[in-house]
């Protein structure tokens, strides 16, 4: 078994850690999720226990309430991370994505937060990030600030308050969290935004603030029943375009319906399909499946007594039989790179049907590099100039506004694992030496 010690960076390390994990969730058969195969996530929430039927259908892990800070130091510099663990670590032994919710929030942080003066407030906010990721190096999603709307962080003024942009404070956190967690995505979330267009305004203004600076890797979008159970298809469709205009990835966080078994499934069959099917939305992640540990009654997918209501057997059927992703075939396809170098000097190749289209030098800063081109067959994403301190991340290649997620490639040939480049099976993200991820056909 491939050890830490022949990985030659600490990535290299990271990239050894994950695919001996995803070699034993291999064996022990968690292959069996909803969206298995597909090039998007479906995800749920892990509290205080693991449910036994977890791996049965979900493959994304969302802490949702022992990420939030009260729940991690509800004493001043008294850390519990017991359940937090249990979530990551699940995740992780799984081979599944983990997003950590949340690290700025105007709810649920400590109450003692609030007695400091404001350097002292600012020090606190950002020792809660480093620990969580000095503790944490594999998370792949972080909601760095939830709900900048509607529940404002009361500590915000020690932040930078709202300053010259309106929304210095959340600035201000997404840069201590690019700083101490530089191998997360990090994105921004917030509810009432798929069924209110004043809200929606409101928080792409957010958004191109954070993007403008090279902050912000994707959108969070809360939908819950409030939102969800009466907004027209119309609706949803509209605003997901419009947060599309972003260039930046939608991330459904906090999916639930309402409604009696007839109901709820008329809800899922009629505004699922939107979610998933958009180009734009790179995952799902609902908020509770099992009646009586979900956070709104009526909200449950699955019975006491393990038997499932009508909208779940839907739900399996829909996911595991819809094709999506394929995106983008005859002329005028644009093609979308998200990627970043360490150093600044690294290139990358996009080759389609084996034909060179692109080939661009990598900034430092995640960033998105774009072209048009008429070319089908096979897409790769090929590191070509490696050298001592050169390694590239790719976040995901687009066509035509449908992304296709790194951690969703065919194959990686140029990751470093077992002692080796394109020495393991991993879905890493990350090219250490001379090789390519594969995208699929376009």
């Amino acid at each position: 078994m491939t050890t830490v010690g022949t990985c030659r960076t600490l990535v290299r390390a990271l990239a050894c850690t994950l695919a001996t994990l995803s070699a034993l969730a291999a064996s022990s058969g968690a292959q069996a999720q909803i969206a298995v195969g597909k090039p998007k996530y479906l995800g749920n929430v892990i509290a205080g226990n693991v449910p036994s039927s977890f791996n049965a259908y979900w493959n994304q892990v969302t802490p949702e309430n022992s990420g939030k800070w009260d729940a991690v130091e509800p004493n001043r510099n008294q850390m519990n991370w017991a359940s937090l663990d249990m979530a990551y670590n699940h995740a992780r032994a799984s081979g599944f994505m983990f997003k950590q919710h949340t690290f700025v929030w105007g709810n649920q942080a400590p109450r003692w937060i609030g007695a400091l003066p404001a350097d002292q407030q600012a020090y606190e906010v950002e020792e809660f990030m480093r620990l969580y990721c000095q503790r944490y190096p594999q998370t792949q999603y972080i909601d760095v600030v939830n709900e900048p709307i509607s529940a404002p962080a009361g500590y915000r003024n020690a932040l930078g308050g709202a300053g010259a942009t309106g929304w210095d404070w959340v600035v201000w956190s997404f840069q201590k969290a690019r700083q101490h967690c530089p191998n997360a995505k990090l994105l921004i979330n917030e509810y009432g935004i798929i069924d209110n267009p004043t809200r929606l305004t409101t928080y792409k203004q957010i958004i191109n603030v954070l993007k403008a600076r090279g902050l912000v890797d994707g959108i969070g979008i809360q939908s819950h029943f409030f939102s969800m159970d009466n907004v027209s298809t119309t609706t949803m469709r509209n605003h997901l375009d419009s947060l599309a205009q972003t260039g930046l990835p939608v991330h459904v966080s906090e999916l639930d319906m309402t409604g009696s078994d007839s109901v709820q499934l008329q809800r899922y069959q009629q505004k699922f399909p939107i979610l998933w099917t958009h180009p734009n939305v790179a995952g799902v992640t609902l908020w509770g499946y099992i009646e009586g540990t979900t956070w709104e009654a009526g909200t449950h997918l699955v019975r006491r007594d393990g038997s499932e209501r009508p909208a779940m057997g839907w739900l399996k059927n829909y996911v595991r039989t819809t094709t999506i992703g394929g995106g983008g075939t005859g002329p005028g396809k644009t093609i979308a790179v998200r990627a970043r170098g360490t150093s600044g000097q690294e290139s990358v190749t996009l080759r389609i049907g084996g034909t060179a289209v692109r080939t661009w030098t990598l900034g430092t800063t995640m960033s998105t590099y774009t072209v048009s081109t008429t070319s089908s067959g096979g897409s790769v994403i090929e590191f070509t100039n490696d050298a001592s301190g050169r390694d590239v991340q790719i976040d995901y290649l687009s066509v035509n506004g449908s992304v296709r997620q790194a951690e969703a490639q065919t194959y990686n040939t140029g990751v470093w694992q077992n002692g080796a480049c394109g020495g393991g099976s991993g879905r890493s993200e990350w090219l250490h030496c001379n090789g390519a991820i594969g995208f699929g056909d376009l």
